[in-house]
């Protein structure tokens, strides 16, 4: 199921798509640029309804969005819109994973971003992916892989103090309202090792002002807001994170952080 605010994306969608038939009519140009915005509640309805095996354990208990209804589609999606293998292996550059680490990929769908990383930690390390959709787990599941994933919410992170050298977050923290990625964030810190280290991909403040005449409805959700406003850096740093750094962008919208737990407690960040 998805929360009342991802319902914004297939109406933002369906009335970007009147509106250009609205306004310019219907030739095949338009046609095309409206079927292209219709792709996406399409997408959804037909995840919603396609026919899966039912997982054998329930989704994780979480304030953020589950994307079940995406997991039939979301490996070809991603790929579509540029965020394939490139912008994966973009991500794992990085976090620089050294052969022997242990990292936690947090909100990790169908697992094409853990299972990088359990190769890049090779068979001295492991890579652990966790989201709280149930069905984005049982696919991630299926393609065989060194990589381990359990249904979790980053929440309530299901793994002792100190157990990872790395944790990746990509594309997940916009799915969270504030308060939760204050309480997500703060459990990545407490799983991370004294030195460990943490990279996220995720929207926030575009660095082409253009976007904001396509994003500015966004600002009415949330999660996205927070993102947008370009908050990513203080909940870091509230959630006791240091060496808190803008590491690039794409596409002017999407941004990479990296950031470190320090070795003692108490550091100023």
């Amino acid at each position: 199921m998805m929360n009342r605010w991802g319902w914004l994306c297939p109406w933002l969608a369906i009335g970007l798509a009147a509106g250009v038939l609205v306004l310019w009519g219907l030739s095949w140009w338009t046609a095309l640029l409206a079927a292209l915005f219709l792709a996406c509640p399409a997408l959804i309805l037909w995840g919603l309804h396609i026919t899966r095996p039912r997982p054998d354990e329930p989704d994780a208990p979480t304030c953020g969005m589950t994307m079940n209804w995406a997991a039939p589609f979301y490996d070809i999606y991603c790929p579509a819109v540029g965020l394939g293998r490139g912008f994966r292996e973009h991500t794992l550059r990085h976090a620089a994973i050294q052969p022997g680490e242990h990292v936690l990929d947090v909100g990790c769908g169908t697992g094409v971003l853990t299972r990088m990383a359990a190769d890049a930690a090779g068979a001295a390390g492991s890579a652990t992916g966790i989201d709280p959709a149930a069905k984005m787990i049982q696919v991630a599941r299926e393609t065989g892989s060194r990589a381990e994933f359990k249904v979790a919410a980053i929440e309530v992170l299901p793994f002792p103090d100190a157990s990872f050298d790395l944790a990746l977050s990509s594309l997940m923290l916009h799915h969270l309202p504030p308060d939760t990625k204050r309480q997500g964030l703060a459990e990545v810190y407490r799983v991370l090792k004294p030195g460990g280290r943490l990279t996220i991909a995720d929207f926030s403040s575009p660095t082409n002002p253009l976007w904001w005449f396509v994003l500015w409805p966004f600002l009415m959700m949330p999660s996205v807001a927070d993102n947008l406003r370009g908050r990513i850096p203080a909940h870091l740093r509230e959630a006791g994170f240091t060496q808190v750094e803008t590491r690039g962008h794409r596409a002017g919208l999407i941004t990479f952080w990296t950031a470190v737990k320090p070795l003692q407690e108490g550091i100023a960040p």
